[in-house]
């Protein structure tokens, strides 16, 4: 069997723009030391990686000559979006029944599918290449302080694209710095089976930054008691001092580390202990980058604020908020509310629902008890705007666009809508505090620590939905308000056996419907890989994507399928009974 091996190195003085990559098949025996020779290049490669591997996770776009990706199926995968376009698959995979994840050359989505695996993977080599360099004998950047920030750099960057692998594919050859371009490929491994290995990677990067801060506090130490800071081109934006560095490496391991779960089985046994540590551990505030317009800062789903067929909110999730409920019931027709609610919505068939008012306690929805009333709210003219921070909806003012019943939706999200008519230029966060103080919120209430829960879901609930705070909980299943306070219960979810009524959800629900308002569109797969692993995703919705049969076809493999009735690794009858 003939195996091919890629190299990837930035290019440098050689007519193309920095952070370009060069990936060219190894058909005899590439010198990647002689490529790699010069200390010069070598810290080129390492400090342009991690904008590869940002960009093959979630920086590409679709258009002309431009590779779309897998985000946009996972936005509407788990209903962080809704669109009926074939663009992308956006209406294709977020159909009910789902369909099977087709892996074959005649596959319409057949580049989406491989682009993040691929992306990923030789972002991971470029910086597993720059290692290798680093451990050669006698070879140094410069100084003992450059060299560590490098390897630190490196490390961390080669666990991210691997695990970017390893969250949305089902399995993937782990990159490593001793997995050289002379070996052969190494097997696949599933992706749950690589993440200790990749989390490993990341121990490996904190463990050189923080010798760099202890060889820069020794006596005489070079480079000051900081140990290194990051020139801020490698994170964009982002000068991180080696301190600030670990902060960040620590919530990319929270997260990968609940991520990678593929059930609700699965993600009950993560060490939970290890996330809220890693969590509590991480930078204090959200982490942004700078994005441009071109690669690799780039924030890839930009079609979403074409809004029309592109983007609208689908009721499955944020119907949940609709919490203002007086009159309204699906039998009470003859009432003036009667039917335009979430109760009304969820009693009446799939293919015949409808577009419906949320009436919400929570603010980051607009107020009013009609449509008008919302419309005024949400900003004013027709490309509506935030007139507040904390509002992330809008009742949009342009037409509504079509989609299948229970997408149908009055509802665009539009959070970053400023930074979007900015020039899609400026911070953007990737990672929010938010994010992580949830993660440990989901650790606290896994391990019985309800108080502790109840204190990180509040920080948000409380300063952005301005919601009363949760409070006296002490059990998993108790409703989180009771009595006339129900009333205003946001989140009420649908209860079975019918699943057509629903009630008041309990400290998890409250913990999940704030993870999903904060993280919204900060990252690759943020609904999706949460709701596969706490079990909400529709029946039959594919847990990953396969590797792509590109990758197959170089190791004469036959491709599988992922997903689909009957199929290979699809989820059961979801949290909410579709």
């Amino acid at each position: 069997m003939r195996k091919l091996f890629y190299i990837a190195v930035a290019v440098t003085g050689l007519g193309a723009c920095a952070g370009d990559q060069v990936t060219a098949p190894n058909l005899n025996n590439p010198d990647v030391a002689r490529v790699l020779a010069r200390p010069g290049d070598v810290e080129s490669v390492i400090a342009n990686s991690f904008g590869s591997a940002y960009n093959a996770a979630q920086g590409a776009t679709g258009g002309a000559g431009i590779a779309g990706h897998i985000e946009p199926a996972l936005l509407t995968m788990a209903f962080e979006n809704a669109s009926s376009l074939a663009n992308d698959g956006l209406g294709p995979r977020g159909s009910i029944p789902r369909s099977p994840i087709a892996n074959n050359s005649t596959d319409t989505y057949a580049g989406n599918n491989a682009y993040n695996y691929q992306g990923s993977q030789r972002a991971a080599r470029t910086a597993a290449n720059g290692l290798v360099q680093l451990n050669s004998k006698g070879f140094t950047l410069g100084s003992a302080q450059q060299d560590l920030r490098a390897r630190a750099f490196a490390y961390f960057t080669m666990a991210f694209a691997n695990a970017t692998v390893a969250i949305a594919y089902d399995s993937l050859s782990i990159v490593s710095e001793t997995d050289t371009i002379a070996n052969p490929p190494s097997k696949f491994v599933g992706g749950m089976a690589a993440m200790p290995v990749i989390l490993t990677q990341m121990d490996s990067a904190i463990a050189a930054a923080n010798r760099a801060i202890a060889l820069g506090s020794a006596p005489n130490g070079a480079g000051g008691g900081a140990g290194f800071t990051l020139p801020s081109t490698w994170v964009n934006g982002n000068a991180f001092t080696a301190a600030q560095f670990i902060q960040m490496v620590r919530g990319f391991k929270a997260r990968f580390r609940a991520e990678v779960a593929r059930t609700p089985a699965d993600r009950a046994a993560v060490n939970w202990t290890q996330v809220i540590a890693d969590a509590n551990a991480a930078l204090p505030n959200d982490l942004n980058i700078t994005m441009t317009t071109v690669a690799p800062w780039r924030v890839g789903d930009e079609q979403h604020y074409l809004f029309d067929t592109w983007a609208q909110q689908s009721p499955m999730i944020i119907g949940m908020a609709d919490s203002v409920r007086a009159g309204c019931t699906a039998g009470n027709q003859g009432d003036p509310n009667g039917g335009n609610c979430y109760d009304a919505w969820i009693a009446t068939a799939l293919g015949n629902r409808y577009a419906f008012i949320i009436r919400t306690a929570d603010q980051r929805f607009p107020a009013g008890d009609t449509r008008a009333a919302q419309q005024v709210s949400s900003g004013a003219g027709t490309a509506q705007q935030p007139p507040r921070t904390n509002l992330y909806f809008r009742n949009r003012r342009s037409s509504d666009p079509s989609g299948d019943a229970w997408n149908l939706s009055q509802y665009d999200f539009y959070r970053f809508q400023l930074w979007n008519d900015g020039g899609r230029a400026g911070p953007y966060p990737i990672m929010t505090r938010a994010e992580l103080d949830l993660l440990a919120a989901e650790g606290y209430i896994r391990t019985g620590d309800f108080v502790n829960a109840m204190a990180k879901i509040n920080i948000s609930r409380v300063a952005k939905g301005n919601l009363p705070p949760i409070t006296g909980i002490t059990s998993a299943t108790q409703p989180i308000a009771v009595g006339a306070a129900a009333n205003s219960c946001v989140p009420r979810v649908p209860t079975g056996p019918d699943f057509a009524h629903a009630t008041c959800g309990n400290i998890f629900e409250a913990m999940k419907w704030e993870k999903r308002m904060e993280t919204a569109y900060t990252y690759l797969g943020a609904w999706f890989f949460d709701s596969r692993g706490w079990g909400d995703l529709p029946q039959y919705t594919a847990l990953n994507f396969p590797v792509p049969f590109q990758e197959t076809d170089v190791r004469s493999m036959k491709a599988w399928t992922t997903g689909g009735p009957g199929g290979k690794d699809a989820a059961a009858l979801g949290t909410y009974g579709y």
